[in-house]
């Protein structure tokens, strides 16, 4: 089951594919232009083979094979998607990985030949999870099985083969130039093997791992996806604001001068700087004109005052959409370090941790589950990992209810679920 083009759909759900993403418009190199304005809910999405690119030799992740970058701007255009990104990816990591032995241990240590740690790894796949729905892991070994390696890629860059054999990576995919491009790797897909062009006896595989969604068989989709018109409102609504601040910078009236020649309009605007505040804020704009042309008088003066009206910041619009934005990631406010009218409850987000914490652990266990399966079917051997998951409030008041129950000499369990909830030791607290 491979995520990703779905079969044809009329006026249901989404369509994925941002035909206008990256090539809208005629505006300059890296500028937004409409990002992701389209209708999904009413495109017909068909699959790659019936919109006549047959010849494309992997399969199209969107219509234009540019949705993973188009995820990738849609996480730096909203400071609230990006803070929930980021809170998430922080709260799934937990304190990282140990090992349960010292062959785990030694594996976590250095998962790679470049000796990164297994934590670091996956904090990248914790990245791609969330903003992409899909995680594409390289697995390295030799012919003989005898060790494991793995490295993470990076989501924007890899797509399917189309016989669904072969992952396909180029460092730019809106500069593809098909079969005979240059810049391309191809490596075969879990549980098939390439042999390593380079270093003899080694083998290279990728581990395609996605998120699941009803309808989509090649590639994943984040659920966010749901939350990405209140993303364009977070964002638009800062551009806004922003643009008011900056047009908020104005000379405040403008003053027509009638002056004798150039020599007398010199003086006298050297004359009314030293009156001005500074900055453009609160200045005035000065014309000097001849009044022998206009056959005016040196005393007659003209003040034109300009008044605008600065109403409105969107506030409500925009409080809305980071509700909005929250909800479709399926995450809690106070996780997201949000202050409310009290500040920050302490008691909250102690209770919206424990009602995250199952879905954290589940998701953790999905990682343990993988690795072990790849260190069983590679090279034979048993891999025992865990993920350490701490309270986000470091305190003598809050416990996990294993930890009060080892600091009270009962029997305990780390892995119980009953046991991973946080509650407070009203011993340690002042009487």
């Amino acid at each position: 089951m491979k995520a990703g083009n779905p079969h044809t759909i009329k006026g249901k759900g989404f369509d994925v594919h941002p035909e206008n993403i990256n090539r809208a418009g005629k505006g300059k190199k890296g500028e937004i232009l409409g990002f992701a304005a389209g209708d999904y809910s009413k495109k017909e999405i068909v699959p790659y083979v019936k919109r006549g690119i047959d010849y494309n030799e992997y399969i199209p992740f969107g219509q234009d094979n540019l949705f993973p970058q188009a995820l990738a701007l849609f996480s730096r255009l909203s400071p609230n998607h990006r803070g929930v990104l980021t809170s998430k990816e922080r709260y799934f990591q937990g304190d990282g990985m140990i090992g349960q032995d010292e062959f785990s241990q030694a594996w976590i240590d250095a998962v790679n030949a470049e000796g990164e740690s297994l934590n670091k790894v996956q904090k990248r796949l914790w990245t791609d999870n969330h903003r992409f729905g899909n995680e594409w892991i390289e697995l390295i070994s030799d012919s003989k099985g005898s060790f494991l390696f793995i490295n993470h890629l990076d989501s924007t860059k890899c797509r399917l083969s189309k016989e669904q054999k072969e992952i396909i990576i180029h460092p730019d995919w809106a500069k593809y130039e098909g079969k005979g491009d240059k810049l391309k790797k191809t490596f075969a897909l879990y549980p098939d093997w390439s042999p390593d062009k380079e270093l003899p006896n080694i083998l290279r595989s990728v581990y395609h791992k996605y998120s699941y969604e009803p309808e989509f068989t090649y590639y994943g989709i984040p659920g966010h996806i749901s939350g990405k018109d209140s993303v364009q409102i977070d964002f638009k609504t800062n551009k806004w604001n922003l643009a008011r601040l900056i047009n908020s910078f104005r000379p405040s009236n403008m003053i027509f001068v009638p002056v004798k020649d150039k020599t007398e309009a010199d003086k006298v605007m050297k004359e009314i700087d030293k009156h001005l505040g500074e900055g453009n804020q609160g200045k005035t704009f000065i014309v000097t004109k001849s009044r022998a042309v206009e056959g005016q008088k040196a005393e007659d003066v003209n003040l034109v005052e300009f008044k605008t009206e600065d109403t409105g910041s969107w506030m409500d619009l925009h409080k809305q959409s980071l509700s909005d934005i929250i909800m479709s990631h399926g995450w809690y406010r106070a996780l997201c370090s949000i202050p409310d009218n009290t500040g920050f409850d302490t008691q909250r987000i102690i209770n919206e941790f424990n009602i995250a914490l199952p879905q954290i652990i589940e998701a953790q266990k999905e990682y343990i589950d993988l690795y072990s399966k790849l260190h069983k079917e590679v090279t034979g051997k048993e891999i025992k990992i865990e993920f350490q998951n701490s309270p986000p409030l470091k305190s003598d008041t809050y416990y996990f209810i294993w930890e009060m129950r080892e600091k009270k000499g009962l029997p305990f369990d780390p892995k119980d679920p009953a046991q991973n909830v946080i509650i407070m030791d009203n011993q340690s607290k002042s009487k």
